[in-house]
């Protein structure tokens, strides 16, 4: 059960396509992807961006497609990306995800903002089951969802620091 049902269900509320303000943030380009590498939980972060991104930058180049990334203020820069971390509100990175072709990340807020913005996703997740967590009103068609192999059926960790 998805998380938010859960808590419809439990609250007595009835779950709906949320309004989200957007707020204009100055960017150059037209056609971009969003990437969101990071969390603020440890065991949602994903440590090889960079070399994800040099594989695809030449097909991104080919159709000139950026990539702007999100995130926080001190979060380290993935290299080829035009960099927003730090610089932009809630409400702004609403409007950067609104206007981007593609939202590639970890589960987090930007994963929910593009899937009320019914925008492709790529999704990783890793310390919870993706279908209680995923984006909630996103088309599983426009989605690719992936989380870590776990031998015997092994539940996730659902902590927010993982070792290794």
């Amino acid at each position: 059960m998805h998380l938010l049902d859960l808590y419809s269900h439990a609250s007595s509320s009835k779950v709906d396509k949320p309004f989200i303000l957007t707020k204009y943030y100055p960017l150059v380009e037209d056609k971009y992807i969003t990437l969101q590498p990071n969390s603020k939980y440890d065991s949602k972060c994903y440590n090889l961006w960079n070399d994800v991104i040099s594989i695809i930058k030449d097909v991104l180049n080919d159709n000139n497609i950026k990539i702007v990334q999100l995130g926080s203020k001190g979060e380290l820069p993935i290299n080829y990306c035009i960099h927003t971390q730090g610089s932009t509100s809630l409400n702004q990175v609403a409007f950067i995800v609104q206007n981007s072709l593609l939202h590639v990340g970890v589960d987090s807020i930007a994963i929910h903002l593009a899937s009320a913005f019914n925008k492709p996703i790529v999704g990783l997740y890793s310390n919870n089951f993706i279908n209680c967590v995923r984006g909630y009103w996103s088309n599983p068609e426009n989605e690719i969802l992936l989380e870590p192999y776990r031998e015997n059926n092994q539940k996730p960790s659902f902590s927010v620091t993982e070792n290794p």
